[in-house]
């Protein structure tokens, strides 16, 4: 009987291990990772989430293939450029092997010098803007840029909902809200399209200027701002009974995962742009992630799954330049194909992100898909 019992025993082991990633035994080793986030200042919304899948996902997968551990050297660059720099410095000093960003557009782009100087390979999860990656092949971009989120709102508005003309509402004192209205103004323009309204909002003065906007025939608004000048914008639709939707951009809902559940109700309706969808690709890893993430109460913030999927890219980087030179990290961080993400597979070509995209619409802060473009 003892017999039969051990030999169901080992049975269950071996049948159960096979479903089961092999375990990697610990080398004692550590490399290290520096990671760039605003953990205090304006954007420190940006910096928290991104931070915690981050996280999570190191508490997943922390070992390489080859039993080195992975151990992330954190510092808060304060949502501005001169802390950014600095704090880029004490990393060089720290002599990490890359490092990650989730810092906004314009402080990588101030950076771009002090990054090519210090040779140290960028994961840059949240920067949008076009010219990052061209500029300093240092640098590569998780998420997709400022060109693809514009020809996927322009195509949307016109192509799936069939409408010509359109308002524009944008912040001037934020440099992506800025340049990503613009850009998609002059590329809807050139669809033949119109514009109705062009209205930096970032202000009482604009608030007021959209609320006395008077035409009626606008029923879809590219709206280019953050959560907070999207909630002020969302109340006065309400309060006079505008019939029309807004489509908004990628981390809207994440930026207004913090707010009152009666202030996020208001969000139920608006469409984004975004990388993932809560009803497409939630596997069992994507779940557990997920359930890990949703402790601190962020299950959705699309922050958090792109700091996964940028974890991702940096270990399978790393495990193929295993002596961690620098030019072969940057090399590797440059082309990268069939990453397996937290909801799909993505690739890097030239330093930039190829992957799928989702227009989403916002209800039970949740992001269902509407429509995907691969």
């Amino acid at each position: 009987m003892k017999i039969n019992i051990l030999l169901w025993i080992v049975l269950a082991f071996i049948f159960t291990g096979c479903e089961e990633t092999p375990t990697i035994l610990p080398s004692g080793k550590v490399v290290k990772i520096g990671v760039l986030a605003p953990l205090s200042g304006q954007d420190i919304r940006l910096g928290h989430q991104s931070l915690l899948g981050l996280k999570v996902a190191n508490k997943m997968r922390k070992y390489l293939s080859n039993g080195d551990e992975v151990v992330l050297k954190i510092i808060d660059n304060q949502s501005n450029i001169k802390s950014a720099k600095q704090a880029l410095s004490n990393l060089h000093v720290e002599k990490v092997e890359a490092i990650f960003s989730f810092m906004s557009s314009k402080e990588m782009r101030a950076l771009s010098k002090n990054i090519h100087d210090t040779k140290i390979p960028f994961i840059a999860t949240l920067a949008t803007d076009n010219n990052i990656a061209k500029e300093d092949t240092y640098i590569s971009q998780v998420c997709i840029n400022n060109n693809t989120q514009v020809i996927v709102a322009a195509h949307y508005i016109r192509d799936e909902k069939f409408m010509q003309n359109v308002g524009v509402v944008y912040n001037k004192n934020s440099f992506y809200s800025k340049n990503l209205a613009t850009e998609f103004k002059k590329y809807f323009l050139r669809l033949g399209g119109s514009v109705d309204f062009f209205i930096d909002v970032g202000s009482n003065k604009g608030l007021k200027k959209f609320k006395n906007y008077n035409k009626t025939n606008t029923k879809m608004i590219f709206n280019t701002t953050d959560a907070k000048i999207t909630l002020k914008i969302l109340k006065l639709i309400a309060a006079q009974k505008r019939k029309c939707k807004l489509l908004g951009t990628d981390g809207l809902l994440s930026g207004a995962l913090e707010f009152s559940k009666a202030d996020l109700k208001l969000f139920d309706g608006v469409y984004v742009i975004e990388h993932y969808s809560h009803d497409v690709g939630r596997n069992n890893l994507r779940k557990k992630f997920e359930s890990l993430l949703s402790e601190d109460g962020y299950k959705e913030s699309s922050y958090a799954l792109l700091a996964y999927d940028g974890y991702q890219l940096l270990m399978n980087t790393l495990n193929k330049c295993q002596d961690y030179n620098k030019l072969c990290i940057k090399n590797a961080l440059e082309n990268s194909t069939t990453i397996k993400g937290i909801s799909s597979n993505f690739s890097i070509v030239d330093s930039q992100s190829k992957r799928e995209v989702y227009v989403n619409k916002i209800n039970n802060s949740q992001l269902l898909k509407e429509v995907v473009i691969y």
